[in-house]
């Protein structure tokens, strides 16, 4: 190794420590600038600038005031929500009361035509039983042969069923029991 002007050869053994021991500093101190480089390098990766920052930041700012807008909405929708099931909850109740209402008028209404079936069942079991018994002439000549009686357009005897009557009225036919004996008229 060649010896800096201006230094002795007398301490070339010091030199050489002091060179060997700058080296080991130079050598460390690469090392440590190669470190420092890799760590810039991923900092550089990492890191964004300022002015991207400021833009996160001002799309944040935005994006709270517009959900902070869509939550008053939300309360808003969220009460009309409300108010509307309430609504749905009284009409269920109104509809509710209307079938019970339908159907107990349904129910009368077929007990009604029901015991109007019955009676004209009745009526025609009744009639058929005395078209069985009576003489056929009793329905051309009457009862008695020399007294013609007139006869229904149905051609039925107007006594054709003397204990079951249907006697109309304001509230419509209904049965009586009784007898109308000829030249008596009911009130």
């Amino acid at each position: 190794m060649a010896t800096p002007l201006g230094w002795s050869k007398a301490g070339s053994g010091s030199v050489c420590l002091v060179f060997d021991q700058l080296g080991d500093v130079i050598e460390s101190q690469e090392e440590l600038i190669h470190q420092l480089r890799k760590v810039m390098v991923l900092q550089d990766e990492n890191f964004v600038s300022k002015e991207e920052f400021q833009a996160v930041e001002e799309k944040l700012v935005e994006e709270k005031a517009a959900h902070a807008k869509t939550k008053v909405l939300l309360a808003k929708e969220e009460e009309k929500l409300q108010f509307a099931l309430g609504e749905v909850e009284v009409l269920s109740k109104q509809l509710e009361k209307e079938r019970l209402a339908f159907e107990k008028a349904l129910s009368s209404v077929k007990s009604k035509v029901l015991q109007e079936s019955k009676k004209d069942q009745l009526i025609t079991k009744c009639n058929g039983r005395r078209e069985a018994h009576a003489p056929h002439h009793t329905y051309i000549n009457g009862p008695f042969p020399n007294c013609p009686v007139p006869v229904s357009k149905a051609g039925l005897h107007a006594n054709t069923c003397p204990q079951l009557r249907i006697h109309a009225g304001p509230g419509g036919p209904h049965l009586r029991k009784g007898f109308k004996g000829p030249g008596r008229p009911r009130k």
